[in-house]
């Protein structure tokens, strides 16, 4: 897997808007549409949903992961997906740059951001998850 490749697309997607089901870098995305350019780019074939509200159901969430070969992982790589809890469901994806960063379309920021994986995101983190 060349995870490179995964964080140089979603690098790339720096600043687009925030847009629920977004899909297209540059015009909008969120944050399940930034892990999935970022995964295409990388030659890995998704499945995309249209049918998930703005808070999605966390266990559909798991399971696509799942389905698509994502395998669980204790520790925090570059290129791992990470899944965070909100509303005490899995709710929120974004993509690992390293150790202690990700980059991740989230709505209070209005676009696609490279942050640290700080306090606030370590209470939230439910899963880290390694594509296949």
């Amino acid at each position: 897997m060349n995870f490179e490749i995964m964080i140089a697309a979603a690098r790339a997607c720096i600043g687009t808007p925030f847009h629920h089901q977004g899909r297209k870098p540059g015009v909008g995305l969120d944050c399940i549409g930034l892990v999935i350019v970022a995964l295409s780019a990388a030659g890995i074939p998704v499945r995309d949903r249209a049918d998930y509200g703005r808070r999605p159901d966390g266990k559909s969430l798991i399971a696509a992961l799942e389905d698509h070969g994502a395998r669980k992982s204790s520790a925090i790589e570059a290129g791992s997906i990470l899944v965070f809890r909100y509303d005490g469901q899995p709710q929120h994806v974004a993509l690992a740059t390293g150790a202690d960063s990700m980059i991740h379309s989230f709505a209070p920021a209005g676009e696609v951001v490279e942050t640290t994986i700080g306090d606030y995101w370590k209470r939230r983190l439910t899963g880290i998850y390694v594509p296949a």
